[in-house]
């Protein structure tokens, strides 16, 4: 078996600390590749940086009533700027964000954020 030298894999890591967490987030969202990100996360191999986002990242079902609220007014205040925003300011991945944002549907978003929907009738 060959010596491990500097160019072996890195040394694999079992608990992501809440920092990882947030950078990966953000670096992802910045459109930033697997393999550039996982040289801004030391020990941090592409692919578990890849599995991590799409397994737990993106799968975050930490959502009680208070963050469901916060969610229901950031769409109503960065509507504009769409979902990278709101991604952003809950350090959640933009598919997280966005599918909270169906479950609870246009009414109660509506209702979370205080405001009256639009409507043409």
């Amino acid at each position: 078996m060959p010596p491990h030298t500097s160019e072996s894999p890195a040394k694999k890591q079992s608990k992501w600390s809440q920092e990882e967490d947030i950078l990966i987030i953000e670096l992802r969202g910045k459109g930033m590749k697997w393999d550039d990100i996982s040289k801004r996360l030391p020990g941090r191999s592409s692919i578990s940086c890849r599995l991590h986002y799409q397994n737990y990242l993106e799968r975050r079902s930490e959502w009680d009533e208070e963050r469901k609220n916060k969610l229901a007014r950031l769409y109503e205040r960065f509507k504009p700027e769409m979902w990278a925003k709101v991604a952003e300011e809950m350090q959640v991945p933009w598919r997280a964000a966005e599918a909270m944002h169906w479950q609870l549907g246009e009414n109660e978003m509506a209702r979370r954020a205080g405001v009256t929907l639009f409507s043409l009738t």
